[in-house]
């Protein structure tokens, strides 16, 4: 008779010593905590990066049809290199994302743009740049939307005490790592407009973030979402990345701010508009959902409602000072989860937003992304080399430990600490927004989205090794005989 298998005790236990678990993560949480305090303690700020003005690249005159054309053209190429680099890396035994990631990068300086400057410049012209930035924002916003929709709390069960306390774990413990290690490197890798404090901030913020969405589909393929570790993975995950946004929103409005009180005028703003959305503006739209459940509303005006209350939200948090990003996510999180007259939408969007406007945000990012910044730069390669290992001691570490104190196997402990790891599109996002306000340099921003690779990549082959990865696991089973 074969012993018990751990992976097949669900989500009722999710860590069968709770108490346990939950003291080793207030323990971590402190450690953290004390490390943050040394670092930002008198005399510790680390140094500034003197300021200097952001590029600007100014599209070429040109007649509109011709420009709209070689926009669609730009769009299409990138499109098919996404689904190709997806088929690829499907193959590979690696999520679709990361080869859409891949292709993004290829089509950069990185690859084309130094191989094939002639191809990069017919297929990507720099006049088109601003154009793809406004198609790959409208993408990002629409991204951020679907992953506040998949977020949900009530998911948390009993032990939604000692699982919000683990997830606080596991992201307090690579934030501060994070930003230990940034303080050495601050006035080398910091942004054109960020002090030393912010830069160290986002450097923390950056390592504390778990790919959320890219996350549910590596459990989905490897046969893990009904499991114990899947559950406790995709919980942690959640709570985790919602932490790690409300760090990057302080760390935006401060620097946006300046000081203190601008930083409390624009959370305090942040919180109100939270309040606002979830007091009235989801009871509102629930309302609308079960008066019109027996038909559906014309498919413009539910596109318009949708697309309105994610672009209105949007503009809101960017008037405040925080950035719209999080305005894209509070509107998917105060989007009624069971309303048919509704739900079509935002899966009709979500499928159109995969196929185009992603892989257009990752050619967006493609083209901010040159490994020569970072190679040709060794401070900035180690700088990167540290907080990529920081970045895996952190999740893995943290994960790890709490879920082994927690009652969990060896194995699936460590497992749990692998999926945490995994970075992801979360990740590129949260670069992208430190790239565009300038608290990381190019060079910096380089070097962290390879590190997104490499612990997105690590995942399935690591669950392999340890032999959690089983798809068998995620087609029906058929009863067993007793």
């Amino acid at each position: 008779m074969r012993g018990h298998d751990p992976l097949d005790d669900t989500e009722q236990a999710l860590l069968p010593a709770p108490a346990r678990g939950l003291a080793v993560a207030l323990l971590l949480i402190a450690v953290a905590g004390v490390s943050m305090v040394l670092v930002f303690g008198p005399g510790a700020q680390p140094p500034g990066h003197p300021a200097a003005p952001a590029a600007q690249v100014a599209p070429a005159g040109m007649p509109p049809v011709q420009s709209i054309l070689r926009l669609f053209l730009a769009v299409a190429v990138i499109g098919g290199l996404a689904s190709l680099g997806g088929v690829l890396a499907r193959r590979a035994g690696q999520p679709s994302v990361v080869g859409q990631m891949v292709a993004g990068l290829l089509l950069g300086p990185s690859a084309l743009g130094s191989l094939a400057p002639g191809v990069s410049a017919l297929i990507l012209p720099g006049w088109v740049a601003p154009q793809l930035e406004l198609l790959a924002q409208a993408g990002l916003a629409i991204f951020m939307f679907t992953v506040g929709r998949e977020f949900d709390p009530a998911a948390l069960g009993r032990q939604r005490v000692v699982v919000g306390v683990a997830a606080l774990a596991m992201t307090a413990v690579p934030f501060a790592l994070g930003a230990v290690a940034a303080v050495p490197f601050a006035g080398a890798l910091a942004g054109p407009s960020a002090s030393g404090t912010a830069f160290v901030l986002f450097a923390g913020t950056a390592l504390s973030v778990t790919a959320f969405p890219v996350l549910a589909r590596i459990l989905q393929e490897a046969g893990l979402t009904v499991t114990r570790l899947g559950s406790l993975a995709i919980l942690c995950a959640g709570l985790a990345d919602v932490l790690a946004w409300c760090a990057l929103a302080a760390v935006i409005a401060l620097a946006h701010a300046g000081s203190p009180a601008g930083v409390l005028t624009s959370l305090g703003l942040a919180a109100a508009l939270v309040l606002a959305v979830t007091l009235v503006v989801r009871p509102a739209l629930a309302a609308l959902a079960a008066r019109h459940a027996a038909r559906r509303l014309p498919a413009p005006a539910a596109l318009a409602l949708v697309l309105g209350l994610i672009f209105a939200l949007a503009a809101a948090t960017d008037a405040i000072g925080v950035h719209a990003i999080f305005g894209a996510l509070l509107a998917g999180v105060a989007f009624p989860r069971e309303a048919p007259v509704l739900c079509a939408v935002p899966e009709r969007l979500g499928s159109l937003n995969r196929a185009m406007l992603l892989p257009v945000f990752f050619a967006s990012i493609g083209l901010r992304t040159d490994v020569h910044l970072a190679f040709g730069h060794p401070v900035v390669l180690l700088g990167g080399a540290v907080l990529l290992v920081a970045a895996v001691l952190g999740k893995l570490g943290a994960a790890g430990v709490i879920a082994w104190a927690g009652g969990m196997p060896g194995r699936l402990a460590l497992g749990l600490g692998v999926l945490m790891n995994a970075r992801g599109v979360t990740e590129i996002v949260v670069l992208s927004t430190g790239l565009g306000m300038g608290l990381i340099a190019p060079g910096t921003f380089t070097v962290l989205v390879l590190m997104a690779l490499i612990t997105t990549m690590m995942t399935a082959p690591a669950l392999r090794r340890l032999g959690l990865y089983a798809p068998a696991r995620a087609e029906p089973r058929t009863p067993q005989p007793a």
